[in-house]
């Protein structure tokens, strides 16, 4: 009798702890639009990936902790969805997915009225839950409100709060700006209210930009290390890459390089010059010296075929070069050596190809080599659903 009691007490508690975080509903999208009808709720949709990192400290940390499990689970209908499996695809389609976890609040009639991106403390989710329950908080309704004008100072720091919570720093930019130009950027050099002047993303040269620099003493003590590197690396870097683009030659490029260095020493300075380098002979049509300092930097990594596919990359997405057709055509005969080899190089060489092969508009063979990658990534384990993968099979398929 006493064995039974325990196990009978261990149970109740078992089922307590699993009960503690959000319950997700485990039936098609259709019919959690209707409970959500019937309820009266709004869907809570995890819009999530395997391979997704944010993805799984969600699931795992913040979505079964108590306080969360309390609010989700009287508030919303909660689902989740694979977004590169079953019915996951089609609805990452029709509401436009791009990124992950998105986080959507759907109303019974399936559009969305709220929306959350990456991942997050169990205070911001609550948080944005929250919004999404009150009209007046919605993003849709906020964004309005902005558009129309309305630069109340309160309103404005809802407002970036909402778009922070989006991952949109686009916006974040425009509506930090003006909340700064309504007060002064030293009301947000403390701790608590630095991101105002983070999510400004001031530009190198600005006077806001200079007094951050003169106080990048006190910026450094009131910040992480990662947002302080960032705040100013990023604005020279922005800066150099637009003189890279206007400059006369190497020489003026190194100077301005230095220069900026001075101001803002950093341990990635020979790194800087190689990048800005290659900016500079793209603007300035020295097209065939960059092919041939990257094939050369990629001989010295050993012939590491990832240098190779990371150059393959840039070649396409860069409309001068992708016009090269002796550089592609020659990269073409790069990628076809690595696909030959059957221990090291089939996997990422038919990916090249699969490329190389979209680009030049030869359905067949682009279409063979997505094939033959497929097969072999598979046997080792690899990733078939990736984003990177499923958009080039769609590229090639509409041929």
């Amino acid at each position: 009798m006493k064995k039974i009691l325990v196990l009978i007490v261990a149970t109740f508690i078992c089922r307590g702890l699993f009960a503690q975080g959000i319950e997700f509903e485990h039936g098609t999208f259709k019919e959690a639009l209707a409970k959500a009808k019937k309820e009266n709720k709004l869907i809570f949709m995890d819009c999530y990936t395997s391979w997704c990192g944010p993805c799984k400290y969600l699931a795992k940390d913040i979505f079964p902790q108590k306080e969360v499990g309390d609010y989700f689970n009287q508030n919303f209908v909660n689902v989740k969805m694979d977004m590169e499996k079953g019915e996951g695809i089609a609805l990452n389609k029709q509401y436009g997915i791009t990124s992950y976890p998105t986080l959507l609040f759907i109303d019974a009639s399936g559009k969305t009225v709220h929306k959350l991106v990456g991942g997050m403390p169990a205070e911001d989710l609550i948080k944005g839950a929250k919004a999404a329950l009150n009209p007046e908080m919605r993003i849709g309704t906020l964004r309005a409100k902005f558009e129309n004008g309305n630069r109340d100072l309160e309103f404005l720091m809802t407002y970036l709060n909402a778009v922070k919570a989006l991952y949109d720093k686009e916006t974040m930019s425009i509506v930090a700006k003006e909340i700064i130009n309504k007060t002064s950027i030293e009301k947000y050099m403390n701790k608590e209210q630095f991101y105002v002047i983070s999510a400004a993303k001031f530009p190198y040269g600005s006077k806001e930009f200079n007094y951050l620099l003169m106080n990048k003493d006190k910026v450094k003590e009131i910040t992480e290390s990662y947002e302080y590197a960032t705040l100013f690396g990023s604005a020279y870097y922005t800066h150099l890459e637009q003189y890279a683009k206007a400059c006369k030659n190497l020489k003026e490029l190194n100077d301005e390089i230095d220069k900026c260095h001075k101001e803002f020493p950093n341990d990635n300075l020979e790194h800087t010059k190689k990048s800005l380098k290659y900016t500079y002979y793209i603007a300035n049509n020295q097209l065939q010296t960059w092919y041939n300092l990257k094939i050369k930097e990629a001989k010295a990594s050993n012939g590491n075929i990832f240098t190779y596919h990371s150059i393959c990359d840039e070649i396409l997405r860069t409309e001068k070069l992708a016009a090269q057709k002796e550089i592609v055509n020659d990269f073409i005969k790069i990628a076809q050596t690595f696909a030959a080899d059957r221990e090291n190089g089939i996997i990422m060489g038919n990916m090249m190809l699969a490329k190389l092969y979209l680009h030049k508009k030869d359905k067949e063979k682009a279409a063979n080599a997505f094939d033959i990658f497929i097969t072999e990534n598979g046997k080792v384990g690899g990733n078939n659903t990736h984003p990177s993968v499923t958009r080039l099979k769609e590229a090639i398929d509409k041929l």
